[in-house]
């Protein structure tokens, strides 16, 4: 078992904005639950140490892995606090990921979005839109807010489900628009299965591309057949789950056995360089090089990137589930 940190409340409640930061960089992916819980209990007090860190890459170009958790953990803290503020700090964040491209924290983040805007008041929902229909932004991260305007929606109900269903519905039917982008928001509207809908998502049956090659005629009966409204069960409800002790334990289990298979391909690929010449000087294995521990320089592609397998499923629960199990 990894000795996993813990942090007295009394310690919390000693500690500035910045202290609390600090542990966050400490202990990177392994954060206790309270730490975070006590930085968003600060509210106003922590958004303007949290801000810097939400706008330009370039503050953390020399990053460290407890830093780049750091922004991880601070969207779940934004999660946490209600209120334009923060929404706008979280919508700083998208953008700044889409213009960096940074696949990692996206990945990380997948289908956590509408329980992160789920606080959020309309000016900021309005702006997670501006994304979702924003076409210089990349297929995959468009999807991921459309879900959370989508949800936002569902809480409301009434008239407002309706306009927004209809909404999206538009997308399925523009040829203009990105494929992917199509099928996964014609998929995202089996959620809430309404009638005059049901032949434009049959329209993509037809194709066997993409996205489409996974989304079958089959799903489309079975989802209009429930007839039931409500988010995608594969969406996270409690993005929060990430602080139990049990599933920092199997992070800290899993990172130990990838670093060790990467360590044993790198000392692998060392000896094949060795043996692919003939005529050197034999290598001292007391040399630092060939011994140094492997470290990880920055976290591992997170397991809510889509699945390889083309499936659009995010790939924890896809084909990585089926291997787990």
């Amino acid at each position: 078992m990894t000795e996993l940190p813990v942090v007295s409340s009394e310690t919390l409640t000693a500690c500035t904005p910045a202290e609390l930061i600090e542990l966050i960089i400490e202990h990177a992916d392994r954060t206790p639950r309270n730490v975070i819980d006590e930085c968003a209990q600060r509210g106003e007090q922590i958004l303007p140490v949290l801000a810097p860190f939400a706008q330009a890459n370039d503050l953390l170009e020399n990053e460290t892995p407890g830093h780049w958790w750091l922004r991880f953990h601070m969207v779940m803290i934004l999660g946490l606090i209600p209120g334009e503020t923060a929404g706008l700090l979280l919508v700083e964040f998208i953008r700044g990921m889409c213009r960096e491209e940074d696949e990692n924290h996206q990945d990380w983040l997948a289908g956590y979005w509408p329980a992160l805007m789920r606080n959020k008041p309309p000016s900021v929902i309005a702006l997670v839109r501006d994304i979702s229909v924003d076409k210089e932004i990349d297929w995959y991260m468009r999807t991921n807010m459309m879900a959370a305007v989508l949800n936002d929606a569902y809480q409301q109900g009434g008239p407002t489900l309706e306009g927004v269903l209809d909404w999206a519905a538009g997308f399925i039917t523009n040829e203009a628009e990105d494929w992917d982008f199509r099928c996964s928001t014609a998929n995202d509207l089996l959620n809430y299965p309404r009638d005059h809908h049901r032949p434009l998502v049959e329209a993509l049956t037809s194709e066997k591309h993409g996205l489409a090659a996974f989304f079958s005629e089959k799903d489309i009966n079975q989802a209009y057949a429930r007839g039931t409204d409500g988010p995608d069960s594969d969406t996270f409800s409690d993005p929060w789950k990430f602080y139990n002790s049990e599933e920092i334990e199997k992070r800290q289990q899993r990172w130990q056995e990838e670093d060790r298979l990467q360590q044993e391909y790198w000392l692998e690929e060392s000896d094949s360089d060795r043996d692919d010449v003939d005529d050197s000087p034999k290598t001292d294995f007391n040399d630092a090089s060939v011994h140094e521990p492997f470290q990880r320089e920055m976290p591992k592609v997170g397991r809510n990137e889509p699945c390889p397998c083309g499936s659009g499923k995010k790939y924890k629960k896809c084909c990585l589930g089926l291997v787990e199990e």
